[in-house]
């Protein structure tokens, strides 16, 4: 995530870095809604875009939420961050 906003920050303005940090609050709190809402990519994965921008995170449903495993870009390799716990 500090990534991705020091980029936008750098390469764009404040104001991109905080339009990106607000979307992807506002689909982890639908995630967290609703977790089998989004795409699964495997038995216990789900995959959730970042609308407006290209990113996206796997998240794992829990007993009380969701896990976040792993933020990354659409070009990034499938299997990118899919070994996290």
């Amino acid at each position: 995530m500090n990534g991705i906003l020091s980029y936008y920050t750098v390469e764009a303005s404040d104001a991109v870095g905080d339009r990106f940090f607000q979307e992807f609050l506002a689909v982890v709190d639908k995630a967290l809604k609703n977790p089998r809402g989004y795409h699964l990519i495997s038995p216990a994965l789900r995959r959730a875009d970042i609308p407006g921008f290209p990113y996206h995170f796997l998240y794992r449903e829990m007993a009380h939420g969701i896990r976040v495993l792993v933020l990354r870009h659409d070009r990034r390799h499938p299997s990118y961050g899919l070994m996290r716990q």
